[in-house]
Order: structure tokens, then C-alpha cells, then sequence
């Protein structure tokens, strides 16, 4: 009977001319009423994202604590307009909107496929991806409300890339103890430990805790787990798209935009909101193409108070002194699952001497002057102008910048304030130490409006001397590894610490990335050297006002892709504010703009804002003293540097800089002395829109 039908409606369609009858019979439906989140009450259609499983399980929009079952509910209305009983295919799709590359290329007029889109967030039902989903069959002019739901998932297309070892169990100081005994144990493994822990400049007990966490990381390789952090939902807006289609229709789509988790034969994904909104699927007259007008306002908001997680992976230094440990910070399994942040452990140069002056002085509570620097640098320096102000047997300590000796002795986290504190040690008795102290965020982000609240400690004493501190709110890459590698360079990358200039070996692919605020008494101005063919501003007297530097920096790894590679002092231009653009030659690999401020005003107050915009095509850097009031004082785009695609992490530090570093600056770290007290920082609020 049906085929008879069929051959009916063609001769019928022969006869008079026309195809509409026929067009009809094989595809004719109606969509109607898509809604997209009918169950996000929220008039506004925002959600905060539930961080509480975030750091293991990766984000999850929305979280079952949040929505029943943790899906977002969907309808729409379909009417069979077909004269026979048919059943239809239907899919829904999400893509991140607010931090997306557009999908098409205009060539002669033209849109076609914008390979990188690819790169774009997009998705589809969730954890797993059941291609397109049966209706029931309807008749003729049978009408049906379809409701189903969805989640939005981290790396929804389920690449092996992101996959890695099960990394729930965590790594506690129990297992660790467990694993030293069983080394202890074996008189053979311990037969070798003279001579490893010799070769590594380590007693033989540190060298068994070396060789304990080694092992219990090892064994964790072999437990492959889709590790969907390593590839999070973007923050911004979702767009919501429903595709419904025949059974012919679904034939004709690509097997990549079907199931959003395969290929194409040519092993490519195809983004599907190119496909069905200015490619092929656009025009296929066997699909129903419905955007939803309601669109999905995603934030997040770490909470600093959960805990600061050490990672014994991460700390650099031969043991680990745990007298520090507390409820709220240490290696135990309760931080290792909850804590959204973990302390940040600098790689001690001890190659880097930097002869210091052996004195200990709070020198912005005491108020050191210009004089007394003065005094003390010639006084040790054997400046021969200062000989009547001591004796100059006194020597300048050999010293480095030191990394934390105990983990969790410098960062403390306040759960019912919901705060961290940094604290720069104070030194009352010899030997001295200049330590660096930071923490990092263990949830990492790609793109967004990073917005960071701090409250920094003064850089500057009343007589405007440098206390020798460098306050710094940063974007770090969240791991070194393939997963995480940045999009490629034409011409290569050079890797972050290959310092050979013109020998350096480019590489194609590199995960480092960085994105800088450093606050630093030092001259918004460059060297001399500098300035090339251009202009060099006037003397800014930086020694004697409250200014200091804010260098704002992207570590584009001096790839040359862009159209205005920048090498020395480069003007540039942007909503009529005007920057100098800074590279040191064409083979460093950071792009800096620096900008003047007031200490005062970013130090005195109870707390300031720091932002990065940071988007596929540019990064604007913004200040403020609430969120409401930021201004911009940097501003990079693709057209000069190279902005970071892969995931990263917020850091938060209070570094000992080399002065060296900040040229032109008015004060040497070397005669700078050791805070005699310690100087204490404390972060309020990081949330990324």
C-alpha cells in the first residue's frame, strides 16, 4: 500500500509540474515551541557552576545538587505532516557562544568551514553521545510534545587525548608511608640507595621518599579513566540548537556531526552549528534546524576556604618537612578531593647567587629612606664615597631566592572567611632567607573573564625605597603535557626555557603558556636601547614618587605567526589608548606592556581587582578597586602576539624578583634587606565569567 502511495504522488507531481506534493510526502513536518532549559528557573537563565567535585571529576553543568538528575530539560513540539505514520530523528547541540571562533570563512562571497572551529566547545546529550533519538511514529497531522534533557559535560567528544590515569585515590601520606616500609623491606631495592641518593645530592631517607612517590605515581598509568577536567566547559553563554529529520535526512548527515564522538574518514571532526546553520545541513530541505532564544549564562566562583592541597609531585626540594600540616592544608585525601587550590613550589636556582646585604629591616613599617638604601648599598659594596659610615669587613651574604622549606608554613586557608593568606616569611636571627611563596588553582579554564581579588602587601616604604617584593596575579598553563598543547605556530614556537637566541630549535607544538599582572617598583619606560627609531619618553623619576611598574605580559613562546611581530618598543593603538608594545629581541619569548600606578592605591585599600579578558583573538588586561569600576591598562591581540588556546590555571604570588629583570629600576634587590617581619597577603575571590 505505501508503495503504491508513493508512485501516486509522483505521477501526481509529474502531471501538474510541481514537486511540493512529493516534497511533502517524504519530508513533510513541523517544529515548533523549542525550549531549551525549561527546568533552570532562574529568569535570567544564569547558573553558578558547582565546584564541588570539579577538580577530579571536571565541570559539570548543571550538577545534581543543582537540577533533578543533573540535566537540563528540553521540549518542542513536532507535527507529522506527512500522510503517512512516520517516526523522526531528533539531536540537540550546545556550543559556547561568548569565547568561540566563528564557524565560516567568507571567500568570493561564500561561507565556507572554518577549520578551527573544531576548536570551539560544543556538545551534544552529554557523557555519551547516542547519535540522533527516536520519536514514536505519528500520523497524519498527529501532533507530540518531545521532552528529553541534557548536560554539559567536559570534553564531550570523548577524545583519547584527555583520557589518563584514575587520579581519585589521591596520593596520601599514608600510602606514601606504606610504600617506604615496603622499600625498606626489600634489601635489594635498598641495596642501590647509597649510590641513587648520592647521585641526586640527597640523604638515603630521601631519596626512599623519592623512589615511594615514584612508584605509587608509576602505578597509576595503567588505570586509563576519561579524565574530563583536562578539557572543561568554557564559562560565557551556550547557544542551544535542535535538529530534527527523517529517516532519509539521517542518512545524509556526516558521521562526525551524527555522533559528535567519531571522525571522518580523514580522522577531522565537523563543528555542527557550521554544518546546519551555514553549510550543507542549512540547506537540506529533509532537516528542521530550531536555535533556542534562550541562551545558558555560565560563571564560576572558587572558593579559596575549601583547603590548599600539596601535591608531593610538585614540590621540588629533596623531603618534605610536614610539622606545618593542618586540617586546612597538607597531603591528606579529604584536601586532596575538596581543595581548589594547591601550593605553588618555586624551582630554587642556586646557580642564581645574588650577593646579599646581611640585614633585616621592615622596610615599609619602618619607614626606610632613599638615604639609609644609600648608606647600607655603599656601606657593603665598598663604594669607597661610603667609607666613613662603617666597617667594611662585613661581607654580602652569598645568597638565592628560596622556595618554601615547609609545605603549608606560608600559605594558610580560611574556611570561614573563605580566604587564603600568603606570607612572605620574617627573619629574626640568621641565617636570613628571601622566599617566594604562591598558590594555584586546580581547576583550569579555557578563555574567560578571569577576575581575581587580592590584597597585597606594599611594595613601597614612605620615602618610595623598595621593599624588594613583586605582587603577581598570573595565568599558567595547567599542565606540560599533549593534552594540553597550544594550537601550532607557523614557523615554531621556541620552548619557554631555551635561551640560546638564534640557535634555539623551534618546535611545532608547545603546552607552556603564561599570562602576567607583576607589580614591581621599576619604570613603566624601557632601556634606551630600546626604542629603535622611536621616540623615548621623558625621565619618569621612578625612584622618588609612589609609582611602581604593572607589567602586563603574554608568553607567546615568540612565535612570528602574527602580521606585527614585535621586536623592542613597537607603539600600538587601541580604543584611543595608546601603548608601547615591548619584546627584548625576536627570540625572547614574552610580549610586555607596562603601566604606571600608585602603590597606594593598589595596596592600601582593604582589597583590589586584577581581570584578564581573555578571548581567542585578544587579551585585555583591567584594575579596579571593585568589580563595577575596572579600567583597562593593556591590551593584546592576535595581530601582535599569539593568545593562548589550552587550559589554564589562576596563580597568586609574592615573589623576590632580580632587579636585573626590571631594568630601568631604581633599586638593587642585592642592598634591598630581609623583611624582618613577615609580609602577609591574602586572596578574597577568583571568578571567571
Amino acid at each position: 500500500m505505501r508503495k503504491k502511495i508513493f508512485r501516486l504522488l509522483i505521477l501526481a507531481a509529474v502531471l501538474y509540474g510541481g514537486y511540493s506534493i512529493f516534497i511533502n510526502y517524504c519530508y513533510g513536518f513541523e517544529v515548533s515551541d523549542f525550549h531549551s532549559l525549561n527546568n533552570l528557573n532562574d529568569k535570567n537563565k544564569s547558573i553558578t557552576v558547582d565546584l564541588t567535585d570539579a577538580v577530579h571529576d571536571g565541570i559539570v553543568l548543571p550538577s545534581v545538587k543543582q537540577l533533578p538528575g543533573g540535566k537540563f530539560s528540553f521540549s518542542f513540539k513536532l507535527k507529522n505532516k506527512n500522510f503517512l505514520s512516520t517516526k523522526y530523528y531528533y539531536k540537540i547541540y550546545y556550543q559556547d557562544e561568548s569565547y568561540k571562533l566563528c564557524e565560516y570563512e567568507v571567500k568570493n562571497g561564500f561561507k565556507y568551514e572554518n577549520n578551527l572551529a573544531t576548536r570551539n566547545f560544543y556538545g551534544s546529550w552529554g557523557e555519551t553521545d547516542p547519535g540522533f533519538k527516536e520519536t514514536s511514529a505519528l500520523g497524519f497531522q498527529q501532533e507530540a510534545t518531545i521532552t528529553d534533557s541534557f548536560s554539559i559535560v567536559g570534553n564531550p567528544r570523548n577524545e583519547e587525548i584527555y583520557f589518563g590515569e584514575d587520579d581519585h585515590s589521591g596520593l596520601s601520606s599514608v600510602k606514601i608511608a606504606n610504600m617506604v616500609n615496603y622499600i625498606r623491606s626489600q634489601p635489594g631495592w635498598m641495596k642501590g640507595m647509597d649510590r641513587k641518593s648520592k647521585e641526586n645530592g640527597c640523604s638515603v631517607e630521601q631519596q626512599v621518599f623519592r623512589d615511594a612517590v615514584w612508584q605509587i605515581q608509576n602505578a597509576r598509568k595503567f588505570q586509563k579513566i576519561n579524565q574530563r577536567w583536562k578539557r572543561n566547559p568554557r564559562m560565557g553563554n551556550y547557544k542551544f540548537m535542535l535538529v530534527v529529520t527523517t529517516e532519509s535526512g539521517l542518512k545524509e548527515i556526516p558521521v562526525s556531526v551524527k555522533n559528535i564522538t567519531q571522525r571522518e574518514a580523514d580522522g577531522r571532526f565537523i563543528n555542527p552549528f557550521y554544518y546546519f546553520l551555514y553549510g550543507e545541513g542549512g540547506i537540506d530541505k529533509a532537516l528542521s534546524v530550531s536555535v533556542a532564544k534562550e541562551e545558558l549564562n555560565v560563571k564560576a566562583k572558587l572558593q579559596p576556604g575549601r583547603g590548599v592541597y600539596v601535591s608531593p609531585f610538585e614540590f621540588s626540594q629533596s623531603g618534605i618537612d610536614t610539622i606545618s600540616y593542618c586540617p586546612t592544608c597538607g597531603m591528606d585525601s579529604l584536601l586532596f578531593r575538596d581543595a581548589q587550590f594547591s601550593q605553588y613550589f618555586y624551582n630554587e636556582d642556586r646557580s642564581h647567587i645574588m650577593p646579599t646585604i646581611p640585614l633585616a629591616y621592615d622596610v615599609v613599617k619602618d619607614n626606610y629612606t632613599r638615604e639609609m638604601y644609600d648608606v647600607n648599598k655603599g656601606k657593603y659594596s665598598g663604594d669607597p664615597v661610603y667609607f666613613h659610615y662603617g666597617d667594611h669587613s662585613k661581607e654580602l651574604l652569598q645568597d638565592f631566592i628560596h622556595g618554601s622549606r615547609r609545605p603549608c608554613e606560608t600559605v594558610q586557608a580560611d574556611p570561614q572567611h573563605d580566604f587564603i593568606s600568603l606570607m612572605n616569611p620574617g627573619n629574626t636571627e640568621m641565617p636570613y632567607r628571601k622566599e617566594n611563596v604562591g598558590v594555584r588553582s586546580r581547576i583550569g579554564f579555557t578563555y574567560g573573564k578571569v577576575d581575581v581579588c587580592v590584597k597585597f602587601p606594599e611594595l613601597l616604604s614612605a620615602d618610595h625605597v623598595w621593599d624588594g617584593l613583586t605582587n603577581a596575579v598570573w595565568m599558567l598553563n595547567q599542565e606540560e603535557a599533549e593534552w594540553n598543547n597550544r594550537g601550532g605556530c607557523d614557523g615554531g614556537y621556541i620552548p619557554r626555557n631555551d635561551m640560546r637566541k638564534e640557535k634555539a630549535e623551534r618546535k611545532d607544538l608547545q603546552s607552556y603558556s603564561e599570562i602576567d599582572f607583576e607589580m614591581v617598583k621599576s619604570s613603566k619606560n624601557w632601556p634606551a636601547t630600546s626604542y629603535g627609531q622611536n621616540a623615548q619618553p621623558e625621565d619618569d623619576y621612578i625612584g622618588v614618587t609612589d609609582n611602581i611598574a604593572v607589567a602586563c605580559t603574554n608568553w607567546d613562546l615568540a612565535c612570528r605567526q602574527p602580521k606585527k611581530f614585535v621586536t623592542g618598543v613597537m607603539p600600538f593603538t587601541w580604543n584611543d589608548m595608546n601603548f608601547d608594545l615591548h619584546r627584548w629581541d625576536s627570540w625572547y619569548q614574552a610580549l610586555t606592556i607596562k603601566d604606571a600606578e600608585n602603590d597606594n592605591e593598589l595596596f592600601q585599600r582593604p582589597f583590589y581587582w586584577y581581570e584578564f579578558e581573555w578571548t581567542p583573538d585578544h587579551i585585555i588586561w583591567k584594575i579596579g578597586p571593585d568589580k563595577e569600576h575596572l579600567r583597562p591598562i593593556a591590551y593584546m591581540d592576535n595581530t601582535v602576539t599569539v593568545v593562548p588556546d589550552n587550559q589554564m590555571v589562576v596563580v597568586v604570588s609574592q615573589e623576590f624578583h632580580d632587579s636585573e629583570w626590571w631594568v630601568p629600576a631604581p633599586y638593587d634587590q642585592r642592598y634591598i634587606p630581609y623583611p624582618k617581619d613577615p609580609l602577609v597577603g591574602k586572596i578574597i575571590a577568583v571568578e571567571v565569567e
